[in-house]
């Protein structure tokens, strides 16, 4: 058996529903918010990325935060790394 590469998979059709939505998240900012900006689809919010050789479970936020107690994390970047960073904060919340 290989080691699990995450870079190296596809993006697969996922049924369930999403973990956050433009309407359930507050961090998404106005200027992101494809929902009350327009757009008229909601099929972009039912795909999750699906490495080829390992299997990813769906993100826990409980347990990743009791993994993340008492640590200090920074995001450093640019715009791509904010909606990273606002994404985030939106499977915690």
């Amino acid at each position: 058996a290989g080691e699990c590469d995450l870079f190296v998979g596809d993006w697969v059709p996922d049924p369930s529903a999403p973990v956050y939505t433009n309407s359930s998240c507050r961090d998404i900012e106005a200027h992101q918010n494809c929902m009350k900006n327009g757009r008229p689809d909601s099929g972009y919010l039912y795909w999750r990325w699906n490495p080829r050789s390992c299997e990813l479970p769906r993100f826990d936020p409980e347990k990743f935060l009791d993994l993340m107690k008492n640590k200090w994390w920074a995001f450093i970047g640019d715009s791509i790394s904010r909606n990273h960073v606002q994404s985030f904060l939106c499977i915690l919340s």
